[in-house]
């Protein structure tokens, strides 16, 4: 009977082991992609002129109750899912754009933490930090695209943000805001959240469940970060020169 117990208490503790390991791993690699991008960023070589971007896709962490937070639910669309594939898609159009871009999820769930996600960005210097949602109302009727961001500093960008995908997607434009979401608070470097429609409309539901729309949602938004990062480098440059 004790010896019964004993190898139980060995299983409990194995398959508590197994469930650390791919944390660990993912914690490892994040650790050592932070210390690679700011080495880099502090040495003269390929990589230290390269922009660098931090998208997160909305929501895919675990709740308290053990299950994973999907977001939105409408139309038999997870908000979750959708934002990881336009995450997915605009790291690849900003790397052929020749940015260096870090998703915070590349898969159903990830381990990071709100704050943790802002971190990730503030620990890689990164330019930018992009959060992607959807957007949910009890009236199926509303719908449209907003830009959210925190610090007074970070409006000009998400004007920008705001003002590109709604005139290329043909999105009503809903104006930006400043919102206290945790992603945006703890960041130190230029955040903004964007609400990219509503799912609970059936028609722009129906839209961000094409692909197509997807692709290019994530284009459009890859191009606005491109065009506001050379702003960006141009105001620095004519600063400099006075």
């Amino acid at each position: 009977m004790a010896r019964s117990k004993g190898v139980s208490r060995k299983v409990r503790k194995t398959r508590s082991l197994k469930g650390l390991v791919p944390f660990t791993v993912l914690l490892a690699a994040t650790v050592l992609l932070a210390l690679v991008i700011t080495r880099h960023r502090n040495t003269e070589n390929f990589v230290k002129d390269r922009p660098v971007a931090v998208i997160d896709a909305g929501h895919g962490a675990f709740t308290h109750l053990g299950i994973i937070d999907v977001g939105a639910s409408h139309f038999g669309l997870k908000e979750a899912d959708i934002v990881l594939d336009i995450a997915v898609r605009t790291q690849k159009h900003l790397e052929s754009r020749g940015w260096i871009a870090v998703t915070t999820r590349d898969g159903d769930w990830t381990p990071f933490s709100l704050t943790q996600r802002s971190n990730l960005a503030n620990e890689v210097q990164a330019d930018v930090f992009v959060s992607l949602h959807l957007n949910s109302h009890t009236s199926r009727r509303a719908h449209g695209l907003i830009v959210f961001h925190w610090r007074p500093e970070d409006k000009p960008l998400a004007e920008l943000l705001q003002k590109r995908l709604s005139e290329k997607l043909g999105l009503r434009n809903r104006g930006t805001n400043i919102a206290p979401f945790t992603v945006l608070v703890w960041s130190s470097i230029p955040a903004v959240l964007i609400e990219l429609g509503f799912l609970s409309n059936r028609r722009e539901a129906m839209r961000l469940s094409n692909p197509q729309f997807r692709e290019k949602a994530a284009s459009v938004l890859a191009a606005a970060l491109d065009e506001w990062m050379l702003q960006k480098r141009r105001m620095k440059s004519a600063n400099a020169q006075q």
